[in-house]
Parts: C-alpha cells; sequence; structure tokens
C-alpha cells in the first residue's frame, strides 16, 4: 500500500477543514477536567493545559464554536449522557463510553498505583494486592483507566474494599489520612498525590499493568451532526500530522511525558 507524502496528507486536511469551515458548526460545551497537566490555573498566563490548548485549536481548525466549562470528572460524563456537554478530551475508552461517545485518539497512557514504600516492596501486582484482604483501593468517581484495571476496581466495589471520591486532590488527602492503602493515578498525577506528604519520596508508583496501553482519546456524543464530528476528527488529524499535539504535550509534560504520550496506534 502506498501513502500520500505528509505534506500532500496535510494540504488534504486543510483543505477539507477549510472547506467545512464555512458551514455553521455549535456551539457546543466541551468539558475540561482540572487534573495536573490537562487543565490548570498559571499564576502568569491564566488557564491552560493540555486540553485548553486542544481545544483551542481543534475550534481554530475545525470552524466549530466551543464553550469551554470545567467540571470534575464523574460530571462531565452524567451531563454528556443527558447531553448537556457534547465534548470531552483526555477520555480513557471503555465500553459505557462508547455506547454515547465517538473517541478519537491521539495520545496513550496507563494508571499505575501510588503507595507507600514499605507497601510497595511486598504488594508488587493486582494478585498479591487482592490477596491481603485487609487493604484498600483509593479511586475517583467516573475515571476509567483500561480493561485490566477496570476490571479490578470492580472486583475491589464488590468486596467493599474500594474507597471513592469526586477529585483527585482530595483523594491524595485521603491517602495521606490512611483511608486507604494505594491510589490510581496517571504519571501526571503523581506529583500531586507526592505534594500532600510531608516527605515526597514516602509515596512511589506501581506498575501493575505494564503490558498495557490505552488510548486517550477526544469524545464526542454520537448525537452531534455527522458532518461536525467529521470536521472535528480532521481538524485532530492535521493536529497529529503536522505535530501540533506533539508539541501540546511537551509543552505541559516535557520531552519525555510527551514520548511516552505518543499514540502509538497499537
Amino acid at each position: 500500500m502506498t501513502h500520500a507524502p505528509i505534506p500532500t496528507l496535510l494540504a488534504g486536511l486543510m483543505l477539507a477543514c477549510t472547506g467545512l469551515a464555512a458551514q455553521a458548526c455549535g456551539p457546543y460545551t466541551a468539558a475540561l477536567y482540572p487534573y495536573a497537566r490537562f487543565y490548570y490555573e498559571d499564576p502568569q498566563t491564566g488557564p491552560t493545559g493540555i486540553d485548553k490548548d486542544m481545544f483551542d485549536e481543534l475550534a481554530r481548525r475545525s470552524g466549530c464554536q466551543l464553550r469551554m466549562v470545567v467540571e470534575s470528572r464523574v460530571r462531565i460524563w452524567d451531563q454528556m449522557r443527558r447531553g448537556r456537554v457534547q465534548l470531552t478530551l483526555s477520555a480513557l475508552l471503555s465500553p459505557e463510553r462508547l455506547e454515547i461517545a465517538e473517541l478519537v485518539p491521539y495520545a496513550q497512557g496507563r494508571y499505575q498505583v501510588l503507595m507507600s514504600r514499605e507497601l510497595a516492596a511486598r504488594i508488587p501486582s493486582i494478585a498479591a494486592f487482592e490477596a491481603d484482604p485487609k487493604l484498600r483501593l483509593l479511586d475517583v468517581r467516573g475515571y476509567a483507566h483500561g480493561p485490566t484495571i477496570d476490571a479490578w476496581v470492580a472486583r475491589m466495589r464488590s468486596q467493599g474494599r474500594l474507597v471513592e471520591t469526586g477529585d483527585f486532590k482530595t483523594a491524595a488527602r485521603m491517602l495521606k489520612a490512611g483511608r486507604a492503602d494505594a491510589l490510581l493515578a496517571l504519571p501526571s498525577g503523581w506529583g500531586i498525590a507526592q505534594a500532600a506528604f510531608d516527605d515526597p519520596d514516602e509515596l512511589v508508583p506501581v506498575d501493575v499493568t505494564p503490558n498495557e496501553r490505552n488510548a486517550v482519546a477526544l469524545a464526542m456524543l454520537r448525537t452531534l451532526p455527522e458532518a461536525d464530528r467529521l470536521r472535528l476528527r480532521r481538524a485532530l488529524q492535521s493536529m497529529l500530522a503536522d505535530g501540533n499535539v506533539h508539541e501540546t504535550l511537551k509543552r505541559h509534560l516535557g520531552e519525555k511525558g510527551a514520548k511516552a504520550a505518543v499514540y502509538t496506534g497499537d
């Protein structure tokens, strides 16, 4: 199979986006979740983050009007089910989400388990954690983590060993207070959790799914007109093709973090 050269591909994507931009699109509500580098307040520049920058660029390239709001992850998906929010970013795939939204991958990531250094030394896996009935797992309501960890979370819930809260900062404080023994977190959130402890080195990540890579996606309600979803898909494809997504990731995560987040499609 032959592929069009990158400049030709970019030209085609930009031409398609330009043609669609003459048509009305939106306004749509695009939800941001205030977590780590995805969305945060910079003291000098104000609201920023990976998702904020990506929504700004998606709106510019697609011509779609996007009204950004900030909500908790659980409220974002509740309001998407109700049709009050139409788009969100940094969404991990799950069967429930795929029922109501089209998810278009642009990056990848993997949750790990934060726990004390002493506990990590003797609990290196999901099986080891489950084998000790005294241990409790801490998570944020509304999160999806990929198939293996989602199944683990469901088992912990059924056993009464899951502690849930509404946002990640609260979860970090609850971990320090001893409300649970381990916390699920993306690498971008480790600093937040470690900052809650007097000794940041006390908390270490344990990679319980080393062979699993989970797609991070743009989520668009399936009730959006296909023409509008198409122009947003094409805008995202052009952002991937010309390196805009990678530059956005690098700006907020650094070179190493951006490299780890590159979507491989496998």
